[in-house]
């Protein structure tokens, strides 16, 4: 007979340390990955600074663009800015890429088919709490007319500063 007052008749301890076993498969260890980098990526987006600025310095030309007899004496300038916003991280580079040709598209309808002089600057600034960045462009290039063809690629580009992760541009 036990009161209330005696110690189990047991013959293992409370405080002993007994073996769980938990039966893991790959699907859970996988979505366990996925959310413990999730959390990492979060934690690093919270750490970081913002806004992440970053700039293609002073006004550029390719260098196949860039002698004298290359290009057109007549320039026509052109300025595009767009705020764009996108979940899950930003690739400046695409956005540049996108913004570019959108600039040489209307370089073409009036006539030129190469951008010079080209100079950006771009501001990610701090995720809203579902995870979107505000994403600021500026891109200025001038449009003019050369024998030899458009290299169809931003200037600087190692210049560009993004936040790592699969982007999806929501607007």
């Amino acid at each position: 007979m036990m009161t209330l007052n005696s110690p189990p008749s047991s013959p293992t301890p409370s405080h002993s340390t007994s073996t769980r076993h938990i039966q893991l498969r790959l699907p859970d260890v996988a979505s366990l990955i996925v959310k413990l980098r999730r959390h990492s990526q979060r934690a690093q987006d919270r750490a970081r600074e913002y806004p992440i600025q970053s700039s293609s310095g002073e006004p550029q030309t390719h260098p196949t663009l860039s002698g004298d007899d290359q290009t057109s004496a007549r320039k026509i300038p052109l300025v595009e800015e767009r705020r764009f916003l996108c979940k899950g991280g930003v690739d400046v580079k695409k956005l540049l890429r996108t913004m570019r040709a959108s600039l040489l598209e209307e370089a073409q309808s009036i006539g030129a088919h190469v951008l010079v002089d080209e100079q950006w600057t771009s501001s990610i600034h701090s995720p809203r709490r579902d995870g979107v960045y505000k994403v600021d462009i500026r891109y200025v290039a001038y449009a003019t007319r050369s024998h030899i063809p458009d290299p169809q690629q931003p200037v600087a580009l190692d210049q560009a500063q993004g936040v790592s992760g699969l982007m999806t541009v929501l607007a």
